[in-house]
């Protein structure tokens, strides 16, 4: 009997890996892919095939579970979805909160999709964010992908709606952010990803903290707060950097927490630097001091760890 090929999705999934890896182990993940679609359909064989070519990544870019990229993705994927969930809820209410941002008008196609578009965008995350919840982590990364690119659309649907008046910046941040925030879930290690209890305790605390934060635009509308919009926009700052700073108690946690963060960090700061402002510079100064004394505990702890060697 001839041997049959592996499907070609899987074939080009595997090339991928890196060539020394796939030398070694190309017959364990063509026996893995084929174990795990036994009686699956085509949507089955082509998610599989997906999660091998994802896997591959991790290798080639050094964010696989055995490096501390990947950890550090690991811990941040649930508290990105969380995050997510958390401003796009923020967001809906902004859409529709009278005298702020006023709904788009549905007398034309681009108004009704714009509509349709930004009240899916919630329910993809908010399924995400029950999907990671309880630990069905399949799920959750399937919905990332159509929420991401839901909120990719906002950017063309507003410009076709005559709704779009932001600066080139903020056009520029209506398409990274989505993308980080999606990158980062999707890219994190799939064995390391679980849900356990200080897991859901962390959701809970990332989730109700970022909506907090983007809630506090919408209350400073209608009851301006001290400092005005650019002192609630640093606050992003502030949180990033102790999330930086609080990394020597548990520096994975923190780590994943602060990357989870940094989608909505960049968009609010940026808009504090464009144009420059003081609550701008101080929130840049915030952030790099974080990120510097970080980077300094961590070389400390490798320079403990590892022991010089012998002259």
């Amino acid at each position: 009997m001839t041997e049959q090929r592996p499907p070609r999705a899987l074939r080009w999934a595997v090339r991928l890996h890196p060539a020394a890896y796939r030398a070694e182990h190309e017959a364990e993940l063509t026996a893995i892919y084929t174990e795990a679609t036994q009686d699956a359909g085509p949507l089955g064989r082509l998610r599989e095939a997906l999660d091998v070519a994802g896997h591959g990544l991790r290798r080639r870019t050094g964010l696989g579970s055995d490096r501390m990229a990947g950890q550090v993705l690991a811990h941040a994927a649930p508290l990105t979805v969380a995050a997510a969930a958390g401003g796009s809820v923020a967001s809906l209410l902004w859409l529709f909160a009278p005298g702020v941002r006023g709904l788009p008008s549905a007398s034309s196609l681009p108004g009704v999709l714009l509509l349709a578009d930004q009240g899916l965008v919630p329910l993809f995350w908010l399924a995400a964010l029950t999907a990671v919840w309880t630990g069905r982590w399949s799920v959750a990364r399937t919905l990332v992908v159509p929420a991401t690119v839901l909120r990719l659309a906002d950017l063309p649907l507003l410009l076709l709606a005559h709704s779009f008046h932001d600066t080139y910046a903020g056009a520029a941040l209506n398409l990274i952010v989505p993308l980080l925030t999606g990158a980062v879930v999707l890219a994190a290690p799939g064995d390391l990803l679980g849900t356990s209890r200080p897991q859901r305790i962390a959701i809970a605390g990332t989730t109700a903290l970022t909506a907090v934060l983007w809630m506090a635009d919408l209350v400073g509308v209608y009851h301006p707060l001290v400092g005005g919009p650019p002192l609630i926009h640093a606050l992003w700052a502030g949180v990033l950097a102790a999330a930086l700073l609080f990394s020597r108690r548990d520096r994975l946690t923190a780590a994943g927490l602060a990357v989870a963060l940094l989608p909505g960090a960049l968009k609010m700061t940026v808009s504090l630097l464009d144009p420059m402002s003081p609550a701008g510079v101080g929130a840049l100064l915030v952030i790099l001091l974080g990120g510097a004394v970080s980077v300094v505990r961590a070389r400390r702890r490798r320079a403990q760890v590892i022991p010089p060697s012998a002259a």
